[in-house]
């Protein structure tokens, strides 16, 4: 059975090759037996996070944008933040071990400012019921990956998926060169 992906990356093979998944990163927010969600953060999207949540732009990490974080939900929005200290757990959930939390965007931005040192905000998510992601990684839908601290907070997030894979050791490396048509190859 597949590892447990959270706090993990998911990053597409190449067997991925369309839709909103072809070349992306995936920050795993929760992986169980009921189920799976992350969120894609090597799309940025042309949607501004001032005009769109206004009260969370002070927090936003640049770019100031709304990711596009998968196609669950498309008109939600999910909040990840890297908190300080020990966050209030109405404000902001841990995601596993560490400094990541997933912030509730229906709170007072000051209050949670106290707690959250950086933030992206998502529209949308990747989930999977149960099993089902399970499948795709025993298929070789996904590689999966360490985190880093920086991936999470990339200033560049169009350039994520070489980066991440040009990191790895061994074959896996050599998937950062593979081009966007193999046809075209």
């Amino acid at each position: 059975m597949p590892e447990n992906t959270t706090g993990r990356l998911l990053v597409a093979s190449p067997s991925i090759r369309d839709g909103i998944f072809d070349r992306s990163v995936v920050f795993m927010l929760h992986h169980d037996d009921v189920g799976a969600l992350g969120v894609i953060i090597n799309q940025p999207s042309e949607l501004n996070l001032e005009e769109l949540l206004p009260r969370w732009h002070d927090l936003a990490f640049d770019p100031a944008v709304v990711f596009d974080g998968g196609p669950v939900e498309p008109n939600g929005f999910i909040g990840v933040a890297r908190t300080i200290g020990e966050p209030d757990i109405e404000i902001a959930t841990p995601i596993g071990p560490g400094d990541l939390s997933t912030v509730d965007l229906d709170a007072d931005p000051a209050i949670a400012a106290v707690h959250v040192d950086r933030l992206r905000i998502f529209r949308g998510y990747a989930g999977w019921g149960p099993g089902q992601l399970d499948g795709e990684l025993t298929s070789g839908g996904w590689f999966t990956v360490d985190a880093e601290t920086t991936d999470l907070w990339s200033e560049q997030p169009a350039t994520l998926y070489e980066r991440v894979l040009r990191r790895q050791q061994g074959d896996l490396r050599w998937f950062a060169n593979v081009p966007e048509d193999p046809s075209l190859n």
